[in-house]
């Protein structure tokens, strides 16, 4: 390496160090108090004082971090203060919402001294987190403005919004259930970040009549509802996947009685009647599981 390419690495290196006169060791910033905060961010100071923070860590702190105002959250703000107006400095303390994992480490930690455990204790394993998705990802932190929740989640997830626009769907567009009745977005004991330990026990939450136990149980409806359901939103009745006969025609082919959908002549006769109503549920009628003793076909 020559001596001009040695002395560029070195300017790059310590430049802006010199620029800025900030120390390299930071480990010696103190702590200078919110109203120097608010002396020069007067906008987003008139913002956070009306926020459920500014509220608590102003007029109500409970413990000695939230005491710290701003500083509680971006840290000791000396070396930011002695550097303030310079130009394009933005502060060793500003925390920013990268999409790099390690700034999104240090975000998260910044929010879990104060929000952890709770909801909150599984969010390491969840989903999100290894997705690098950061609490501001979601959440606005110095906004008072009130988001739904569902627009929120819908913000990334694409799917699911497309299907709840679909006739028969859960009543999350008319407001009467929300993404985290079910789904827990810090992280959950369960697939999909579900609040429970598996997708049958989430529906059973709100349709306890299919729990059981059953005399007679049918397994694909014991090993998950989705095996037959689309809880999101579908085109046909009671969120099925498909238009019965076909869904249950995916696992039941000429059992017991002759289950093709028939052609020619006899279209007129079974073939129609099959397809007619609920078809195979027209007898089977009890399909998540029956405790008649003659119910061995769930058709009691």
């Amino acid at each position: 390496m020559n001596v001009n390419n040695w002395m560029c690495r070195l300017v790059l290196l310590i430049g802006p160090l010199l620029i800025t006169g900030v120390q390299a060791d930071q480990s010696v910033a103190e702590y200078v108090g919110s109203d120097k905060c608010q002396a020069c961010h007067k906008q987003q100071n008139r913002v956070y004082i009306n926020s459920k923070h500014g509220r608590v860590f102003t007029y109500n702190p409970r413990t000695q971090i939230e005491a710290r105002g701003c500083e509680s959250c971006h840290g000791p703000g000396s070396n930011h203060v002695r550097v303030a107006g310079e130009l394009d400095y933005t502060g060793p303390l500003y925390i920013r919402n990268f999409k790099h994992k390690n700034d999104m480490d240090e975000v998260v930690g910044t929010c879990m001294a104060c929000h952890q455990g709770g909801m909150r204790m599984h969010w390491r394993s969840s989903e999100h987190a290894m997705a690098g998705v950061g609490c501001t990802g979601c959440h606005k932190i110095h906004s008072t403005e009130k988001t739904n929740t569902m627009e929120v989640c819908f913000g990334c997830h694409k799917t699911e919004r497309a299907k709840l626009q679909r006739s028969i769907h859960m009543p999350i567009r008319e407001g009467k259930i929300t993404c985290m009745d079910c789904h827990n977005p810090h992280g959950g004991i369960g697939p999909s970040l579900l609040k429970t330990a598996s997708v049958n026990e989430t529906c059973y939450q709100c349709h306890q009549d299919k729990r059981g136990p059953h005399i007679f149980e049918h397994p694909p409806v014991q090993d998950s509802c989705v095996n037959c359901h689309d809880p999101h939103g579908s085109n046909y009745v009671r969120l099925l996947k498909k238009k019965p006969p076909y869904l249950c025609q995916q696992c039941h082919v000429v059992q017991f009685h002759p289950s093709d959908l028939y052609e020619g002549a006899d279209l007129r006769d079974a073939g129609v009647k099959q397809l007619r109503g609920k078809a195979c549920l027209n007898c089977h009628s009890r399909i998540h599981g029956s405790n008649h003793p003659s119910g061995a076909r769930f058709q009691r």
